[in-house]
């Protein structure tokens, strides 16, 4: 779960997979659901778009519900904070002030390859997407420049190619950013 996960600490709550999958839930800590880290909105929930494992992630339900559709940035002062540090806010990455949702640094690096990702794999469809994050079918220069300084500081980890391996697995593709980091500047 990207949203309470701590790496090297102590999660504040553990899931048990499909028992504590989502259903009715009133606060942190309650149950996990799927984030779409490529908010649905932003691609109209369309196929294969909105199964694609490369961009989804388990997550707290409380949490994924404060993020919505917001884009990921960096924040100066949280409107909310969840319990491992993920933070909603106004953004205070040069280049956007809108309000964005901000992961803990474990996970920014998963985040921006999944992004490098989802606009490599569905190119031909980018173009149709809208959110800040978006300009004509390609990340927007703020976004652009804030993922790959989440990518440079926040390198592969054995978990992500633990998960690339098993998504490999079930849906037959790769996240290329994950197999080859060096490709993400190229």
């Amino acid at each position: 779960d990207i949203y309470s996960d701590v790496r090297g600490g102590t999660a504040p709550y553990l899931y048990t997979f499909v028992a504590d999958q989502c259903g009715t839930y009133s606060g942190e800590g309650d149950c996990y659901n799927r984030e779409h880290s490529f908010p649905k909105s932003w691609f109209n929930d369309l196929p294969p778009m909105d199964t694609d494992l490369h961009h989804i992630y388990p997550t707290d339900g409380w949490v994924n519900t404060k993020r919505g559709d917001f884009p990921y940035g960096e924040v100066g002062s949280a409107d909310w904070t969840s319990q491992n540090g993920t933070k909603t806010g106004t953004c205070v990455f040069p280049g956007y002030t809108g309000t964005v949702c901000e992961p803990i640094d474990d996970y920014k690096g998963d985040l921006a390859r999944s992004y490098f990702y989802m606009l490599t794999r569905y190119a031909p469809e980018a173009s149709t997407w809208t959110c800040d994050m978006l300009s004509a079918g390609d990340l927007s220069p703020w976004a652009e420049a804030l993922l790959l300084q989440w990518n440079a500081n926040d390198p592969v980890s054995t978990k992500e190619t633990y998960r690339n391996n098993a998504i490999y697995a079930l849906q037959g593709n790769r996240n290329p950013y994950i197999d080859h980091p060096e490709w993400v500047t190229s």
